[in-house]
C-alpha cells in the first residue's frame, strides 16, 4: 500500500490530529519510527481479506438440536378492562379467527403450520394439516 510519508495506515495525515490552536513546540514529538511502531502495535484490519472456506462452517444439520419455543394460537378476542374484571369461573368468552378444534403453530409472530387439536394419550396435541409456505 503506497502512502505519503506523513500518513498513517488509516489514510489520515498527522496534521489532522494536531491541535490547530497550539503554536509552540510539543513537549515530545514522535519520530517517524515511533509513529510506525505505534500503528503496527495497534494492528489494522486493512490487510488483505481472505474469506474462510466453507469447510470451516458447521453444517446446518448441526443446528437440528437447537431448541425453539413454539406457541399454539387458537384465536383472539378483545375485551374492555371492565369486561375482563368481570370474568369469573364459568364465563364463556367468544373467540374470533379460528374454527373450533383447530389451532395455528407459531414461532414468534411467524406461522409455521396449522392443524387440528387432537387427544394424544390424554393430552392435547396438534395434528398438522397444512405447513406454512417458506419465505
Amino acid at each position: 500500500m503506497n502512502q505519503a510519508p506523513d500518513q498513517s495506515r488509516t489514510g489520515f495525515s498527522r496534521e489532522a490530529f494536531e491541535d490547530p490552536g497550539h503554536h509552540g513546540a510539543p513537549e515530545h514529538q514522535s519520530t517517524e519510527n515511533e509513529w510506525q511502531d505505534e500503528t503496527a502495535a495497534v494492528g489494522y484490519a486493512d490487510d488483505s481479506y481472505e474469506p474462510q472456506s466453507t469447510e470451516t462452517h458447521p453444517s446446518l444439520d448441526s443446528l437440528d438440536q437447537l431448541p425453539l419455543a413454539l406457541t399454539l394460537r387458537c384465536g383472539s378476542l378483545e375485551l374492555t378492562l371492565g369486561d375482563l374484571r368481570r370474568v369469573a369461573a364459568g364465563t364463556v368468552l367468544p373467540v374470533n379467527g379460528v374454527t373450533p378444534g383447530f389451532a395455528t403453530l407459531c414461532h414468534g409472530d411467524r406461522i409455521v403450520a396449522e392443524g387440528e387439536l387432537v387427544s394424544v394419550e390424554g393430552r392435547l396435541g396438534l395434528q398438522i394439516t397444512r405447513m406454512a409456505s417458506r419465505p
